[in-house]
């Protein structure tokens, strides 16, 4: 801390703890037995919400919920549990200990794919699954930038959007539409020649 201390002087300025053989933290020049420091000063996990002591920790800075801090392997997705980083990867960046993701993390440019939804993390397959619209036909999950079809109150992946009667693609986007069935206008006119 700069300064010269009798043994019986270097105190934890907290507890009162003799800090000559302890490990020692300073906090505005002021000296903290660690248990101290950590339990007043330290970063808290979002997860867990202890003290990280640890000296490698994610921090996740998002616009909307503020800044917030995780023991490495604290940093999961909010779904299945899959961490985001394996517990091998370092995660030392620019010289720095603590790896800092800002928003969302982007599933394709880095090793940290996730993305943030009512303030938990979630891996991409979980948040596809979770988040993305339903084809009404397959239930698949529609991604962003999927060919898709917006018809009869949902949404249709390109290929399954077909007339329920021949099962044929649409040559272009007007159908006919029976109950909640598109038909194509061949289709269509079976059908009502049928009825009459």
């Amino acid at each position: 801390m700069g300064a010269r201390w009798h043994p019986e002087c270097f105190r934890c300025t907290a507890c009162g703890e003799l800090l000559e053989h302890v490990s020692s933290y300073e906090w505005e020049g002021r000296a903290y037995c660690h248990l101290d420091y950590h339990e007043n000063f330290a970063p808290r996990c979002y997860s867990c919400e202890t003290a990280i002591i640890d000296e490698r920790f994610i921090t996740l800075d998002d616009p909307a919920l503020g800044k917030r801090t995780y023991h490495e392997q604290h940093f999961f997705c909010a779904e299945c549990g899959d961490p985001f980083l394996a517990p091998s990867s370092p995660s030392k960046v620019n010289g720095k200990e603590n790896l800092t993701v800002s928003g969302d993390g982007s599933f394709a440019d880095d090793d940290v794919g996730f993305t943030v939804y009512r303030g938990h993390p979630y891996c991409e397959a979980c948040h596809v699954r979770l988040r993305m619209p339903k084809c009404k036909r397959c239930q698949k999950s529609i991604r962003e930038g999927d060919r898709a079809v917006e018809a009869l109150g949902g949404k249709w992946c390109w290929a399954c959007f077909v007339c329920a009667g021949c099962e044929k693609p649409f040559e272009d986007p007007s159908f006919f539409q029976r109950g909640d069935k598109p038909f194509c206008e061949s289709c269509f006119s079976i059908i009502l020649r049928n009825e009459v």
